[in-house]
């Protein structure tokens, strides 16, 4: 076979698996139900004490791409901070290492913060606040003083009280959710670090939306992640008790 048919096969393989799991409901990026989300609470409390209402973690992933012959095109995906071309997302991590939230194939030069706001983030999010209480756990790069529900990583400041100190220390810890489920995304598909052919026909968009099904599919299904290691381990199985799984 040819180039051309074999990569005609490709797109329409991955057509096909995308069809199956987009209605698959461990492959879902869904908000948990609000008893999921209390567990969350739990879990992360019992390692950041004052930490009492946050359920997940958010930060963005810049994914390499290959410069387009258009110049306003590049001007789209073009990044002045890191001087290459990029399509960015915004990934929501729960503590057991799923994405129940997520904005991508956004241009590279929007803000993490913008795509948060028009990918319907914020809202879910804030939907899940007013519901539950639920907050998350983000760094500089979001609007904190725009929405009461995010609590931000940093450093410290001298002005800060004792206890805003601690806070904020337990939030940067915190954070490293979001870092490791990354780390996670990346590494299953070692794909991501290559750079994307710059094409308009919705592959680019096909693809990393598999890639987020398979996660979630993974992860619910297999359960081994770092995440869900440190802050879940009451959901470690045994291998004796996998038998019937």
């Amino acid at each position: 076979m040819t180039g051309t048919p074999v990569d005609r096969y490709l797109i329409f393989g991955r057509r096909m698996l995308l069809e199956v799991l987009s209605v698959e409901p461990d492959a879902a990026v869904k908000i948990p139900t609000d008893v999921n989300i209390d567990h969350y609470k739990s879990s992360i409390i019992r390692r950041h004490p004052l930490l009492t209402d946050v359920w997940c973690a958010m930060d963005g992933l810049k994914l390499l791409l290959e410069c387009p012959s258009d110049t306003e095109e590049e001007n789209d995906f073009y990044n002045g901070w890191t001087f290459d071309h990029y399509v960015s997302a915004v990934f929501v991590f729960c503590p057991d290492g799923t994405i129940p939230i997520c904005a991508f194939n956004v241009p590279g030069s929007v803000h993490d913060s913008k795509i948060a706001l028009i990918g319907g983030i914020y809202k879910k999010l804030g939907d899940v606040f007013r519901r539950t209480g639920g907050r998350c756990c983000v760094d500089s790069a979001f609007a904190k003083r725009l929405y009461e529900y995010l609590i931000k990583s940093g450093k410290k400041d001298i002005l800060d009280n004792p206890h805003e100190r601690e806070v904020k220390s337990q939030a940067t810890s915190l954070h490293q959710i979001s870092e490791w489920g990354m780390y996670g995304f990346q590494s299953s598909f070692p794909r991501v670090k290559d750079c994307f052919i710059f094409e308009s026909n919705g592959e680019r968009k096909c693809i990393v939306q598999l890639m987020i099904y398979l996660y979630n599919l993974r992860s619910r299904r297999v359960g081994i992640n770092q995440i869900r290691y440190v802050y879940m381990p009451c959901l470690q199985k045994e291998a004796n008790d996998m038998q019937n799984f």
